[in-house]
C-alpha cells in the first residue's frame, strides 16, 4: 500500500473521493432521516427510492457505453461540478425559505445518480491507469477512503442536523465536491481508448451495450456471478430504506442513534477494507466471499431478533464488514477478467440488471412496511442473501479457474517476447 500512496495521481483520487464522499454521506443520511420524519410514514422514502431505481434502470444501458467513449477523467469532474452546483443552489434556498417534498426528493435522486456514475467510472478508471499488481491495494484503499468519510459523515450529521438544519448539511457538501473538482483537474491522465473510440465511432451505443451481453453470455458462469454478487449491495440498499424505519418506529429512538449506526456501519467497512487483502490470501477469494454473505444474512437476523438500540448500533458494523468485503472480491475479479474497453458496459449492465432487482423490492417494501413494520424486510433480505450465496457457489469457481488460464497465458507471452528479444 506505501508503493500505491507514492503515486501522485493516486493521492490526488483517494483525496477527492474522500472530500466528496464525506459531504455526500452527510446528505443522504440527513434527507433519509427527514424524509422520514416529515410524514412519520415510510411511504415517502420508500417512493423517492423506487422513483431514484426507475431513472437508473433506464439510463442504464448508457451510462456504461458513455464511461467507455468519452475520457474518465472528464466524467468524473462533471459528476463533482454537477453536485457542487445543484446542492449550492438548493443550500441557498434553505436559508430564507423551507424545503418542500419535491426538493428533498430532487436531492436524493441527484446523489443517488451521482453515485450510479461514479463507481463504474471510477473502476475503468483505476484499471485504465494503474498496474493490475496493485488493483487489490488500490481497491482496499479507496474502499477505506469511502468509509472513512462515511464514518465522519455519520459522526458529524447526527449533531449538526438538529442544530444547524438541512441547509447547512447541503452547503458543506456542496463546498466538499467542489473541492473534489479541483483536485480531480490536477490529475495525469490520457485516455488511452480514444483512437479505437475514434476508429468506430458509428456504432450505437445500444449496439455497444449489446456487445457486453454478449461477451457476458460466452463466459461461462459469469451471469450467474455477476447477478449473485450485487446482491450484498442491493440488500445494503434495502437496508438503507429500513433503518430509519426501523430506529424511528420499532426501536423508538432518534436520529443520533441512526446516525451511530452509519458510523459503526463504516467502521467495520474501514477495518475490512485494510485486512482485506490479507485474508484473502489466508483463506482465498472463494470461502472469504460465501462467508460474509451467510453472515450478513445472521446479522439481519439478529437486528430483528434482539431490538434493542446498542446491538442495532453494534451489528451495522458487520453490515459493513460483509458489504466491502464482498464488493471488494467483486471489483477485484472483476478488473483481473475484463478487458478495459468492457469495463464501463459490463458493470453498467449489472447495475441495470441490479437495479431492476431493487425496483421490485423497493416497490414490495413501499406497499408492505407501514402495516407490516421494517421487521420483515429484514427478514426478506436476510432470504434473499441466502440463495444469492448459492449462486457464488455455482458460479465463481470457474470464473477463478478463467482469471487463472489468463494469468498463465500473458505469462507465456511475456517470457516469449523475453525469448524472441
Amino acid at each position: 500500500m506505501k508503493e500505491v500512496f507514492r503515486d501522485h495521481n493516486f493521492c490526488k483520487l483517494f483525496f477527492s473521493n474522500l472530500f466528496s464522499g464525506f459531504g455526500q454521506g452527510m446528505t443522504m443520511i440527513g434527507i433519509s432521516w427527514c424524509l422520514v420524519e416529515s410524514t412519520g410514514s415510510a411511504s415517502l422514502l420508500g417512493s423517492t427510492m423506487l422513483i431514484s431505481s426507475i431513472l437508473t434502470l433506464l439510463i442504464g444501458p448508457y451510462t456504461g457505453t458513455f464511461i467507455d467513449r468519452y475520457s474518465r477523467k472528464t466524467i468524473l469532474q462533471i459528476e463533482q461540478l454537477g453536485g457542487f452546483t445543484v446542492l449550492a443552489l438548493l443550500a441557498a434556498w434553505g436559508f430564507w425559505g423551507d424545503y418542500q417534498e419535491w426538493m428533498l426528493i430532487l436531492i436524493y435522486l441527484s446523489a443517488t445518480f451521482m453515485f450510479q456514475l461514479h463507481e463504474p467510472t471510477q473502476a475503468a478508471f483505476v484499471q485504465e491507469t494503474f498496474d493490475q499488481k496493485h488493483y487489490k491495494a488500490i481497491n482496499s484503499l479507496l474502499e477505506i477512503e469511502n468509509q472513512t468519510a462515511l464514518v465522519l459523515a455519520g459522526a458529524f450529521a447526527g449533531y449538526l442536523l438538529g442544530p444547524f438544519g438541512l441547509h447547512v448539511v447541503l452547503l458543506f457538501n456542496a463546498l466538499t465536491y467542489f473541492i473534489a473538482f479541483l483536485l480531480l483537474t490536477k490529475l495525469d491522465y490520457v485516455f488511452t481508448l480514444k483512437k479505437q473510440v475514434e476508429a468506430s465511432p458509428r456504432i450505437s451505443w445500444m449496439e455497444q451495450f449489446y456487445q457486453s451481453w454478449v461477451y457476458i453470455r460466452e463466459r461461462r458462469g459469469f451471469l450467474i456471478f455477476g447477478v449473485a454478487a450485487l446482491i450484498p449491495f442491493i440488500a445494503v440498499m434495502l437496508v438503507n430504506l429500513l433503518n430509519p424505519i426501523f430506529v424511528s418506529q420499532s426501536l423508538g429512538e432518534d436520529v443520533k442513534i441512526y446516525s451511530l449506526g452509519e458510523v459503526t456501519y463504516s467502521i467495520g467497512a474501514v477495518v475490512a477494507g485494510f485486512l482485506f487483502t490479507w485474508i484473502s490470501q489466508k483463506v482465498g477469494s472463494f470461502f472469504h466471499m460465501v462467508f460474509n454473505y451467510l453472515l450478513m444474512a445472521v446479522v439481519l437476523v439478529l437486528t430483528v431478533a434482539l431490538p434493542q438500540g446498542w446491538i442495532f448500533v453494534l451489528l451495522s458494523t458487520f453490515i459493513g464488514w460483509c458489504n466491502v468485503s464482498t464488493r471488494l472480491t467483486r471489483q477485484t475479479l472483476y478488473m483481473d477478467l475484463l478487458p478495459n474497453r468492457f469495463m464501463g458496459r459490463v458493470m453498467s449492465f449489472f447495475r441495470s440488471v441490479g437495479t431492476l432487482i431493487r425496483l421490485l423490492m423497493l416497490a414490495l417494501f413501499t406497499f408492505m412496511l407501514d402495516s407490516t413494520g421494517a421487521t420483515v424486510g429484514f427478514l426478506i433480505v436476510a432470504s434473499l442473501l441466502t440463495i444469492a450465496t448459492l449462486g457464488i457457489v455455482v458460479s465463481m469457481p470457474v470464473l477463478m479457474r478463467q482469471v487463472g488460464s489468463l494469468a498463465a497465458t500473458a505469462e507465456d507471452k511475456q517470457v516469449s517476447t523475453n525469448q524472441t528479444s
